[in-house]
Formats: C-alpha cells, structure tokens, sequence
C-alpha cells in the first residue's frame, strides 16, 4: 500500500463549548490540511481524545471525517478496547468507511504469545479491513512483543505499527521488519533520526498545526541529511521538548483557536494549560505563523 507523503495526521477532535462535536471546525480542519498537502487521516486515536469519547461520538466522528475525506484507502479509524468483542464491533463499523483499523493488542496478549496468536486469528477471521497496531506502553502498560510481530509479521491483513514507545532501540528492532510491515513513528522528537530506521512514515499529531515541515521531513533527510535537519527541528519543535510533555492536546487547540480554526474546548478530564503555559503557547503562534 502506497500512502502519499510518508505521514499520518491524527486529527484532534473539536469541541462545542457543551462537548458536542464542532462538525463545522472538524470539516474545515480536514479542508485546510488537504489544501497544505496531506492526504492521510487517523481518526480516534488519543489526540482525538478517543478515550474520553462515548461510542455514538465515535461513530459520529467517523462519518464526518470519512465523508470530508473521501477516500478509503488513506483514512486511518481508532478502533481500541480490552475487550476483543468491543474491539471487532468497532471494526465492523468502521470498516463500512475505511480499508483501515487501527487497534491494540488486549493486555492478556501482550504477556501471553499463545493469546497473542489467538487475538489476532480472531480479528483476521471475523473482520476485513487492513489492520495496523498501535504500540503505546503508558497507555496499554507494556510494549507489543517483538516475538509476537515476528508471529504475524507476514499475515496478508496486518500491514503496520505507529509506534509511541519514544523508544529508539525498540523502534529499531521493529523496523527489522519492514519488509514484510511498514513502522511509523508516532513522537515528534524522534521524526528525524527515525529515517536511520527504515522508518515508513510518521504519525504526528503535531501536523495538525505545522503540517509542511512533516510533509517534507522525509524528502529533506535523504535530500539535506541529517544534521540540517536537526537545525530546522529545534526551531519547530524546542516548545514540545521544553514544555506541554503530557498537554500537547490543549496545546494544540489553543494555537488553533488563536488562528481561528477550532475552538479551543477539550475534554474535562484533561488539565487546563497554566497561564506560563498559555503564554507560550501565544508567543508560539507569534513565532510559527507570522
């Protein structure tokens, strides 16, 4: 499979100030980031506040992003849970909009490689879409066994991992791989030595708000390398590094509500940004958009 620019925008999800979906916000985000080139959407993942979502808001989210996107085979759904029945009910509507899920392995697999085999016979049996894995160790406690990739690693419907483990080695070990599956990075401050690593492509929530430098990062690492890169990373990424590690959501859509393209309201369950916070993220925009 061919995905155009080598990255993955996983969208945030605006929010009325009652938290309702902004529908008019969520299309014109969609519509801004196809004018500036991207062309690969990943609904429902956690800078979609996913996890803060009822199952009726997911659906709805689906429908608005599958009929603004347009296209199956480059629109990436969260389908997420513990539960392996959940997971293969949220595929199954999912996969009325989209070629391609994007699931964890339950935690029971992850520490057990003969349900690892078994989970994974199971949503290749009762289900048809493409299925990438999300590797994500803070929120699923552990990382997904490189025995058991090596286990599905050449399964006709498995086709990739967005790694989130900010692991260098660990990443690595999985892009032994790539042959038989593709391995996106999923931390911005790993996009540009993830190319050392026979990286696919990047999945970066970040792109919500500076897409251009993402769309360009692969053609620029074989065409600058690697140390003119890491010039242009500092400038783009020195916020991420220094500040916001677990607020990159209401980040996000504060620079977005400063340049008018979505409110900035985000699920209650997040903390709010401090005033230093706010502060920065302001002088970010002065920066980044003037």
């Amino acid at each position: 499979m061919n995905f155009s620019n080598g990255l993955i925008v996983p969208l945030l999800t605006p929010f009325n100030s009652d938290f309702s979906i902004d529908k008019i916000a969520f299309k014109s985000n969609i519509a801004r980031l196809m004018n500036r080139g991207v062309r690969n959407f990943f609904v429902l993942s956690k800078f979609g506040e996913q996890e803060f979502l009822d199952l009726e808001k997911e659906k709805e989210v689906i429908r608005i992003a599958a009929d603004n996107i347009g296209r199956k085979d480059n629109f990436f759904v969260g389908c997420f849970s513990q539960s392996t029945d959940e997971m293969i009910s949220k595929i199954k509507f999912a996969q009325k909009y989209t070629d391609n899920c994007v699931i964890n392995v339950p935690y029971l697999a992850l520490t057990n490689e003969v349900e690892f085999v078994d989970f994974f016979d199971t949503i290749f049996t009762k289900t048809n879409a493409n299925i990438f894995l999300l590797n994500d160790p803070v929120i699923f406690k552990r990382n997904i066994p490189i025995v058991g990739l090596n286990r599905i690693a050449n399964w006709e419907k498995f086709l990739g991992v967005f790694d989130f483990s900010k692991n260098p080695v660990y990443f690595s070990a999985v892009s032994d791989y790539h042959q038989s599956f593709s391995v996106f990075q999923g931390i911005e401050e790993l996009a540009v030595e993830s190319f050392n690593r026979k990286c696919a492509g990047l999945v970066l929530a970040a792109a919500n708000v500076v897409p251009e430098y993402f769309l360009n990062i692969k053609n620029d690492f074989f065409n600058s390398g690697y140390n003119s890169l890491i010039r242009d990373e500092l400038k783009i990424l020195t916020l991420m590094k220094e500040s916001f590690a677990d607020k990159k959501i209401q980040l996000y859509k504060k620079i977005l509500s400063e340049e008018g393209i979505m409110q900035e309201y985000f699920s209650k369950e997040l903390p709010a940004l401090s005033d230093s916070e706010l502060k920065i993220a302001e002088s970010f925009v002065t920066k980044v958009f003037s």
